[in-house]
């Protein structure tokens, strides 16, 4: 069996719109973790960002100080790398993860972070799961377009939508209750997902 390398990107969305922040375009089979400077930095440069959910490849020490000390950004990631034992995990802030998790799942934050799962089902479903370019500079294009051409049809989506739920005889757009229960999230800080 011969050894493959497969492209992979490592992205930031909205939890809320599902809307693409940043995308980093790289080749597997890598840690998840390499390009999470790059990722933020991006992200953060387009919007501001409260809390980020990652899963357990970015679990990592310098991972939460950098999101938590120079971006000032509270990062919620599950502390489940490395060999199972029933020490606390080094570091302040994976100890803090680790006492975090032990809360009753309807009191974390974490349950959201499913929502970037759906943004790469999305992305697959509609845009397709392969790349047809060969090169590596080619496929890391290809992602790159696959992202933004997601981030168009999540536009016009929700444009169709707004100009579906306007009257002529309303002053203000009438909006359906799932998208007020959407907005108030929004306004009150809504996490953002990382894969």
């Amino acid at each position: 069996m011969t050894y493959r390398r497969f492209p992979k990107v490592g992205l930031i969305c909205d939890c809320a719109s599902h809307m693409i922040l940043a995308a980093v375009p790289g080749r597997g089979p890598t840690p998840d973790h390499p390009h999470l400077v790059e990722v933020m930095l991006a992200a953060t440069s387009r919007r501001s960002i409260d809390t980020v959910l990652a899963d357990s490849g970015y679990d990592a020490e310098w991972v939460h100080a950098f999101l938590r000390d120079e971006l000032q950004i509270r990062s919620i990631i599950p502390p489940t790398a490395g060999r199972p034992t029933m020490k606390l995990p080094s570091g302040r802030y994976r100890r803090w993860m680790h006492f975090y998790f032990q809360r009753p799942k309807d009191h974390r934050t974490y349950g959201q972070r499913w929502q970037v799962e759906t943004v790469m089902s999305m992305m697959k479903r509609r845009l397709g799961e392969t790349v047809a370019a060969r090169s590596h500079r080619r496929q890391c294009r290809a992602m790159l377009l696959k992202v933004i051409a997601h981030n168009i049809l999540i536009l016009m989506q929700q444009q169709l939508f707004y100009r579906a739920a306007t009257s002529p005889f309303q002053s203000r757009p009438r909006f359906y209750p799932r998208l007020n229960a959407r907005s108030r999230m929004v306004e009150a800080g809504q996490p953002f997902a990382l894969r």
